[in-house]
């Protein structure tokens, strides 16, 4: 055996038994072995008896070996090691263990009794003094049982692949993979510390790419130091070990595919069939739902708790497992060779068609097209459920993409999209649908295009791609003959699209078409959603009381369906609405149930922009430290999630609440910034600093974005601006009078008449508006 691994040899015959060969340098471990030699010491723990498990390679024998080493002036009479199993022999029984440590005790050959029984007697007959066994890669209890001294002064270390705990007074100890600075220090130890501080990013791959296993890191040492690659850069041989991995952890005596094989070679069939077919599988980890659909029989349960037991799976947290790396690569070289391309395309399909059940059955409580699930317990289970299976279900995507099965992607992807938009997940939404827009190309199901690009849709206008959003839209729209339904989710989506390009005629009418569908249809939901934007429009358009009452009746219809963010976005709007009106406390009231509705489901974009909207409308009513907050609050959101163009308008009303021109400027650029930049957010912008400043350049400026989205109120405030700086200049003033009034703006009405000397009327305005005169 050498210094971390391998066989000990027959001791010959002597009067007091020893580890014949020993670890002469062993690295980390320290609080196992710690806890293994308090275990081990049979003056505080008569009979000691402990089993030191995990998978190949984790470094069992040589902690076994070194603790047993540190206990050697503990046992006069000894210490016997013994390998129970090797790869490619076959493993010893009992009767033959019994003969090898009746050697090793010191007895002849021609002494050892021929029957079991008579061994059992004189091997506990030879143990006269306090000895200890080193049992190394036991597989069955029955290996074991009559090698038990039942001596309470004798102690049995035994390391092993799988836990033995019907074996009465044993302790175990589930190894584990070494931790990143117990792999550097082992490699260290091996190839040198100069070497490994010449290159630490590289000596961190290695060690990934070894997976913490001990006896790979010791195989990448050993290959490191050999003459030809004694001078070999750290990073290239990273790059040999990424794409060569088990042809390269190997030396003349050690390879890591003959342990990986003996765990596999114990294996039921059953068992063996499990563990090569869920490899085949491109996830992180799995669930027990998973394992029985690849395993497609009814002994999945059985076969999967055998490959627990063996460590060829890891659990992760309590009801799920993954592959170690280098275990994984073994499984799928073994399915390579021993199933047939029928067999692996068939656990693959059956993967696929799991992922497509567990979305259908799950997405329908957190919704498609916004729709959310009217039972709270049936959103809950399913929001946590696809938060389960969430990468899961991205990796099978793109493992559906890759292999050419292109009807799994745009069915599961449209099936996220009300979980993917309500965790905030677009990275992975956009991923997803891009996916199944490919994939979906590639059918002749127009329908299943339609769906795909429809789905694609929504997290383009996230990341505010609206041009390729719309494309996407009308095609869907053009793709669709039915169901009816359908056609009305992308106009209403459609409808969002337009208003958010300043398009409000073309908005209106999507979504009008659309709201007749779905009265025409009975849908009550689906016609709220619809009103909930098209009062979003409404208010854009400055047309606010039948914003309000377009935004009320939204707010019904959506409560009687259930559907908590959708009546939340239609609370946030209608308080957008109601602020502008000039009505803070009904503003405030609607603020409040936007996000206790938002925060009960847990919806962080949501939650951000009502602290928004109401940080903007404080800020209208010169509450600025209080404004601040709210938009402080916007924008930390914002930022977590990734939402850029949440994040610009959060900087532009702090950086107004605060009059800091340094935050108005990054929410400039940010708009300025974008894929399709926001023409009302840069001209606010613009009019703010022209403001701050006193720069009638960029008031300017800042019209030229208002006219070109025709925004009345823009307009007005710009005007107003620049008539500040010029106050001889009444036309301005008369023109920005008319905007306000247009745009249905009491308080730019006032503040307006005010310096056009018309106190008396800008009074009576203020005081309908519960405001004073500055």
């Amino acid at each position: 055996m050498n210094n971390f691994y391998g066989s000990s040899p027959v001791r010959e015959p002597g009067p007091v038994p020893g580890l014949r060969r020993g670890v002469t340098t062993f690295i980390g471990r320290a609080v196992q072995r710690q806890d293994l030699l308090g275990w081990m010491d049979y003056r505080s723990n008569p009979y000691p008896f402990a089993n030191v498990l995990n998978g190949p390679g984790s470094g069992k024998t040589a902690l076994a070996v070194r603790v047993a080493q540190d206990l050697a002036p503990d046992y006069p009479g000894g210490q016997l090691f013994l390998e129970l199993s090797q790869a490619g022999l076959p493993d010893l029984d009992a009767s033959e263990a019994l003969f090898r440590l009746l050697l090793q005790l010191g007895m002849t050959e021609s002494r050892i009794p021929d029957s079991f029984a008579g061994r059992v007697e004189a091997f506990h007959g030879e143990l006269r003094k306090p000895t200890l066994l080193v049992l190394d890669s036991v597989t069955s209890v029955n290996q074991v049982r009559e090698l038990l001294p039942g001596r309470a002064d004798c102690g049995v270390l035994m390391t092993s692949r799988r836990s033995f705990s019907e074996l009465e007074g044993l302790r175990e100890m589930d190894l584990g993979s070494m931790t990143e600075d117990e792999a550097f220090a082992l490699l260290e130890a091996r190839v040198g510390a100069e070497r490994v501080a010449s290159d630490p990013e590289a000596v961190r791959t290695i060690v990934r790419l070894c997976g913490g296993l001990p006896l790979a890191l010791h195989m990448a040492g050993a290959q490191l130091t050999k003459p030809a690659n004694r001078r070999m850069p750290l990073a290239r041989f990273a790059e040999r070990l990424t794409a060569e991995r088990l042809d390269l952890l190997r030396t003349d005596h050690l390879d890591l595919r003959a342990s990986f094989s003996l765990s596999h070679r114990e294996l039921s069939p059953e068992s063996a069939r499990l563990f090569r077919l869920l490899s085949l599988l491109a996830v992180p980890d799995f669930g027990d739902d998973l394992a029985a659909a690849v395993d497609g029989t009814e002994h999945w349960e059985e076969s999967l708790a055998e490959l627990f037991n063996t460590h060829l799976i890891e659990p992760v947290g309590t009801d799920r497992a993954r592959f170690h790396d280098l275990v994984k690569i073994f499984a799928q070289e073994r399915a390579e060779a021993d199933d047939t391309p029928a067999d692996r395309d068939a656990a693959l399909d059956r993967a696929m068609a799991w992922s497509v059940r567990t979305v259908t059955q799950w997405g329908r409580h957190v919704g498609v097209d916004g729709r959310l699930s009217a039972d709270k317990a049936a959103y809950n289970d399913a929001l946590n459920a696809l938060a389960t299976e969430h990468q899961v279900l991205m990796a099978i995507v793109r493992q559906a993409a890759e292999t050419g099965r292109d009807d799994v992607p745009w069915r599961v992807v449209s099936h996220l999209a009300g979980y993917f938009e309500v965790g905030g997940h677009w990275a992975d939404w956009l991923e997803g649908a891009e996916l199944a827009v490919e994939s979906a190309s590639r059918l002749d199901d127009p329908a299943a295009l339609a769906v795909a690009r429809h789905t694609r849709s929504w997290p383009l206008r996230l990341y505010r791609r609206l041009t390729e959003a719309i494309e996407d839209a009308v095609a869907a729209l053009r793709l669709l003959d039915d169901p009816v339904s359908t056609r009305a989710d992308v106009l209403s989506h459609l409808g969002t699209l337009y208003r958010e390009t300043h398009r409000y005629d073309e908005s209106v009418r999507c979504l009008d078409e659309a709201a007749e569908i779905f009265r025409r249809l009975g849908d009550v939901h689906g016609e709220g959603l619809v009103l909930r934007t098209l009062g979003h429009v409404q208010f854009w358009r400055r047309d606010l009381d039948d914003a309000q009452a377009t935004l009320t009746r939204a707010i019904d219809l959506l409560r009687q369906a259930g559907d908590q963010a959708a009546e939340a976005w239609s609370h946030n709007n209608l308080c957008s609405v109601l602020g502008a009106l000039w009505r803070y406390d009904e503003a405030e009231n609607h603020h409040h149930e936007a996000l206790r509705l938002f925060h009960q489901i847990d919806h962080q974009q949501g939650q951000a922009w009502a602290h928004n909207h109401l940080g903007r409308i404080l800020g209208q009513y010169n509450r600025p430290d209080e404004a601040a907050h709210h938009n402080e609050t916007a924008l930390g959101i914002f930022e977590e999630i990734g939402d850029t163009y949440g994040t610009a308008w959060a900087l532009l009303h702090l950086g107004t609440a605060r009059q800091d021109a340094t935050l108005l400027e990054q929410a400039r650029n940010a708009f300025t910034a974008m894929e399709v930049p926001d023409p009302d957010g840069e001209g606010t912008a613009l009019l703010r600093l022209g403001r701050l400043h006193g720069d009638a350049t960029l008031l300017d400026e800042s019209l030229r974005f208002f006219d070109l989205i025709g925004s009345l109120q823009g307009r007005a405030n710009a005007l107003l601006a620049k008539a500040n700086l010029y106050p001889e200049n009444t036309q301005t003033l008369e023109e920005a009078l008319t905007c306000f009034r247009r745009a249905a703006d009491p308080y730019g009405e006032a503040m307006t008449l005010l310096a056009l000397d018309h106190r008396a009327d800008a009074e009576t305005i203020l005081n309908r508006l519960g405001l004073r005169l500055p």
